[in-house]
């Protein structure tokens, strides 16, 4: 027996809202409550950096793929990242891709002329940025230190959470930013495109 035509014009009806759902770019991620994956990654301008310089995501348009990293001075778990992202940055220039981390602490131990000598101290071999606004933080959804989004070529979020699953670099078993770099420069979805960062929170100044 064939449908009844109010039947059919419910399926019709049901299957259209459907596709424009599909169509609608979703609000925010599983941990993050402003960008998804596949978003735009939000560019910044004009940013300090503990060279002297001024920064902005423009300046990476020849990079293949591009890892932001929400860190700052005073955070034991971002401090305990520095030598992994270190050893990424170094082992993945030559194919392409650039990293940069932002700090948006108030803290006074975060202040550019600390984050220079923090820098200079680790040695970074990534720039090393200050908004003392937060206004990019607040963009990317960032929430923690270490925080970290890939960018892919035409600079959508590809991944976004934390580097991998433990602060202590043996005892890591799960390289979600690896991963997620190995995929993004084969041009494939990563295995694993979000997780909950983990790390000190960011302290936000009242609006």
């Amino acid at each position: 027996m064939s449908p009844s035509r109010p039947m059919r014009g419910l399926a019709i009806i049901a299957a259209l809202v459907a596709l424009a759902l599909a169509q609608q770019p979703s609000l925010a991620g599983r941990f993050n409550k402003v960008l998804s994956v596949g978003d735009a990654g939000p560019a910044w301008t004009d940013l300090p950096g503990v060279d002297d310089r001024k920064h902005g995501l423009a300046d990476l348009k020849d990079a293949k793929a591009v890892v932001v990293v929400f860190s700052c001075n005073h955070c034991p778990v971002a401090t305990a990242y520095e030598d992994r992202l270190i050893a990424l940055a170094k082992y993945y220039r030559d194919k392409g891709v650039a990293f940069v981390a932002i700090s948006v602490s108030l803290d006074p131990s975060d202040d550019l002329e600390k984050m220079k000598v923090r820098a200079r101290e680790k040695v970074y071999n990534f720039p090393y940025l200050h908004d003392a606004t937060q206004e990019i933080a607040r963009r990317y959804g960032a929430t923690r230190t270490p925080q970290v989004f890939v960018l892919d070529g035409k600079r959508k979020i590809a991944y976004m959470g934390a580097v991998d699953d433990d602060n202590e670099a043996e005892a890591a078993k799960k390289h979600y930013l690896r991963d997620a770099l190995e995929a993004a420069l084969a041009g494939k979805k990563p295995p694993v495109t979000e997780t909950r960062p983990r790390g000190c929170e960011i302290g936000w100044k009242a609006k």
